[in-house]
């Protein structure tokens, strides 16, 4: 009966304190529901790697992953 007893003091204690962190979260700017922004991709012509939009070198026949992949396809 005392373990029972232990085991119920435990098991209270972690839901208030699990209750008690969640309402503690700072709130991020706006709609609550937009989650985050996902990134474009665009795929090397050269190699065929993925990398994002913004980090992507344009070339006269494509995009590429670096600039060592843009001279090699671009003499």
């Amino acid at each position: 009966m005392k373990y029972l007893l232990v085991l119920a003091v435990i098991v209270i204690a972690f839901l208030a304190w699990r209750a008690g962190r969640g309402s503690a979260r700072p709130r991020a700017p706006g709609n609550p529901r937009e989650g985050p922004r996902a990134i474009e991709m665009v795929r090397c012509d050269l190699c065929g790697v993925h990398c994002p939009k913004t980090d992507a070198l344009a070339g006269r026949q494509g995009l590429y992953c670096t600039a060592q992949h843009r001279s090699q396809a671009e003499p």
